[in-house]
């Protein structure tokens, strides 16, 4: 894959470049914020806003041109390099489509519930020890975060680790569309978004999407405690890799201790055999994460001695059950987002770790749940009691359903809740 260069572009929209100037071209951005010198800015318009109106704050950062619609050509006057298109959003996916055509790397897709960006960076630092790999930045996983990332990658890389969001019926299809992944991985699958499904299995049935569309000779990382997926893999005509802690599978793991807060201590089984692992991942939810990104880049040649060694060294990403200090104590700060099921296992997390310290439960609301938000509020609650937790915090309006479960049982601890952070 060469570089991606002006003419590359206007060719693969059939566009022309408005006041064209030579310039380097070192990615893409949707953010103006975010835009890094020598980038080309693509305006994009939204509900709450429209790039149009940031395109001076983009070139002022060092934007290199940019993608605009042509019914906003006046507002890039006197800009360089500007390519008016019908439409911004299609032409991220049209060149984000046609980079991927040309790219030789293998690409590697990871969907799930829970625990993909875990996955993700684990997976790339594994990689990373033999490999020229990239991995998308932060959560670029919705139908615009993904081909930007994908237009990101440089064009020498040999693998790239992407994520797929899914927040609708039918966004994993289309986003594995367009990655065309060798490898596909199916993390743990739960309650989140759940309200825009009929029940958890049609969740399941569009996580499998992924999967689905692997080439005859691609590569399935099957989570084999994850409900449903047993039976489709069973169809499915590819190789199969699976993962598990409660059932037999080819990497799973024993002799486990998440009780400390140094992080978790296992032993991690392999079809070769076994290795001692300690992480400082808290919680033993973690350990899908780990055995998921052991079993691609194993399966990738990357050495058990290597995969070790990362998961030695790794640091939590960013919310996600990430340790502090503060003057309060310790924060395990796991804030990113939240269903039923990983709210759950934060909690189990919590109340099993060995300290002296008094344990607080600081939790805001868990969003799209549709019909099911109070009960899983509730459900909340009794998640609570049956934990050693004896002092919570509860912050939002759905939250307050899990202050009146509280109550109503009797629970012998003390609960506050605000209906804002401020409150709180």
């Amino acid at each position: 894959m060469s570089k991606i260069t002006l003419e590359w572009i206007t060719a693969t929209l059939g566009a022309e470049i408005v006041n064209p100037q030579l310039q380097p071209i070192r990615g893409f951005a949707l953010d103006s914020r975010a835009l890094e010198r020598d980038q080309i800015f693509i305006a994009l318009q939204g509900q709450r806003t429209d790039g149009h109106l940031f395109l001076k704050e983009a070139f002022a950062r060092g934007a290199s041109g940019a993608i605009i619609s042509q019914e906003k050509l006046e507002t890039a006057r006197g800009l360089p390099n500007i390519i008016p298109v019908p439409e911004p959003a299609e032409a991220l996916w049209k060149l984000a489509r046609a980079y991927r055509a040309e790219h030789r790397a293998t690409f590697i897709g990871i969907t799930g519930s829970s625990g993909k960006t875990t996955t993700k960076e684990l997976l790339y630092q594994m990689l990373s020890r033999r490999y020229r790999a990239y991995r998308a930045p932060r959560s670029y996983n919705t139908e615009l975060g993904l081909p930007l990332a994908l237009l990101n990658m440089p064009p020498d890389a040999e693998v790239g680790v992407f994520e797929l969001g899914l927040q609708r019926p039918g966004e994993v299809a289309e986003l594995a569309d367009l990655l065309q992944p060798q490898v596909g991985v199916l993390t743990p699958i739960s309650d989140a978004h759940l309200g825009f499904f009929a029940d958890r299995e049609e969740l399941a049935r569009n996580k499998w999407e992924l999967i689905a569309r692997l080439p005859p000779d691609g590569l399935a990382v099957l989570n084999w405690d994850a409900p449903y997926l047993r039976p489709w893999a069973e169809r499915a005509r590819l190789r199969k890799i699976s993962f598990a802690l409660e059932n037999e599978a080819d990497y799973r793991a024993d002799a486990i201790d998440d009780t400390q807060l140094r992080g978790l201590r296992f032993r991690l089984w392999m079809p070769e055999g076994s290795m001692e692992i300690e992480t400082r991942l808290l919680g033993r939810f973690n350990i899908y994460n780990v055995l998921a990104a052991a079993a691609v880049a194993h399966s990738l040649g990357i050495e058990m001695e290597d995969i070790t060694e990362v998961l030695s060294d790794f640091r939590p990403v960013a919310h996600r059950m990430e340790l502090k200090g503060s003057k309060l104590g310790l924060i395990i700060d796991d804030s990113y987002n939240a269903n039923p099921t990983s709210m759950g296992a934060a909690l189990a997390a919590l109340a099993r770790l060995k300290t002296e310290k008094r344990k607080a439960a600081v939790l805001g609301e868990m969003r799209e749940l549709g019909d099911k938000a109070e009960e899983a509020h509730r459900a909340l609650a009794r998640h609570i009691m049956n934990t050693s937790i004896n002092l919570v915090f509860l912050t939002g309006e759905l939250t307050a359903a899990t202050l009146d479960e509280l109550r109503r049982s009797g629970w012998p601890g003390r609960a506050f809740h605000a209906k804002d952070l401020e409150g709180l």
